[in-house]
């Protein structure tokens, strides 16, 4: 944890160093990359943080989308401005470790955001998937592997999954993925509240758009039960102009164990640039945890041919 924060504080930093001197392209790039970071944090909960810690890693991915809203738009004296920017300074020092109150008031995380409420608690359907344990434990300290719901309460089987992307410029490719259904050995019964989790990763490991996850799946197929059905539409929510050919997208297998009161990766998935084109897909499941950096080969989950069916769609911007 203590790594993250310090990462953190120094990207901060230099970012409103950039932001001080009036270099407004360094300032914005620098905190969009926190921002995607911090708002990761914030709905996957990764380091499995209290709410009041997380709380504040909200607070802060809100302020800085603010914050580059107005590098963007050419104003300083708004919502936000460098001033208040330069007030997080302590905080930074802080955040992640300690119950630090976050210093700026009426920040209204969800709204900003653009994302359902999250809370301490997890709520689940009374039908499901079934309650037993899949034998699988939770992947500890590494990446991907939080234990709470996005979305978690109410509407905790909603998803967080977004519309196609605004800002868009003539030439931008746009893909929209079909996620249709998981195949699994043991059969679907098996997994309660299963949703899948989709993240855009750099050739390091971090996340360069914000975490996107299905609703809960619609269920299985009679005729069929190793396989569980999403059949949801995923938006990439950055051009794959510019995301370049070292990033891949990761989809991640999770659902709720019971008897230990979290969630749980099961399983994940990869797609690498050079295999994006339209059309129908296979993907090998691989054993968790996603190794986000692909500095190692994954391991097959299962001998058996199972795999994750999607469907790819790339659109181009007309001008």
């Amino acid at each position: 944890m203590e790594d993250t924060r310090a990462r953190w504080d120094r990207a901060f930093l230099e970012a409103v160093d950039f932001d001080t001197w009036g270099q407004v392209e360094e300032a914005t790039e620098g905190y969009q990359r926190l921002q995607v970071a911090a708002s990761a944090e914030y709905v996957e909960n990764i380091l499995m943080l209290d709410m009041h810690r997380r709380d504040g890693i909200g607070k802060l991915a809100a302020v800085l989308k603010l914050r580059i809203q107005e590098l963007q738009a050419g104003r300083d004296k708004s919502a936000v401005g460098l001033k208040s920017m330069k007030l997080l300074k302590p905080f930074m020092k802080d955040i992640i470790v300690s119950d630090t109150n976050f210093p700026l008031r009426n920040i209204d995380t969800e709204a900003i955001l653009e994302i359902d409420p999250i809370e301490d608690t997890l709520v689940h359907q009374d039908e499901g998937f079934g309650n037993e344990d899949d034998g699988y434990d939770e992947p500890g300290s590494a990446p991907g592997g939080g234990n709470a719901a996005p979305g978690a309460g109410p509407k905790a089987g909603a998803g967080t999954l977004r519309g196609r992307p605004g800002n868009v410029k003539s030439g931008d490719q746009l893909l929209s993925i079909f996620i249709e259904k998981w195949g699994f050995k043991e059969g679907a019964d098996k997994f309660r509240d299963p949703q899948v989790v989709v993240s855009v990763r750099s050739k390091e490991g971090e996340p360069v758009e914000a975490v996107q996850e299905t609703p809960v799946a619609k269920g299985k197929d009679k005729a069929n039960h190793n396989y569980v059905f999403f059949d949801n539409w995923v938006h990439i929510q950055t051009s794959l102009n510019k995301l370049g050919s070292k990033c891949a997208i990761f989809f991640e297998f999770r659902h709720y164990k019971a008897d230990k009161k979290k969630r749980s990766t099961k399983a994940y998935c990869m797609l690498e640039m050079d295999e994006i084109r339209s059309g129908v897909v296979q993907l090998e499941v691989y054993k968790k945890p996603a190794i986000y950096t692909r500095n190692k080969e994954p391991a097959l989950l299962s001998v058996k041919p199972f795999y994750v069916h999607l469907e790819l769609q790339i659109d181009t911007v007309d001008g």
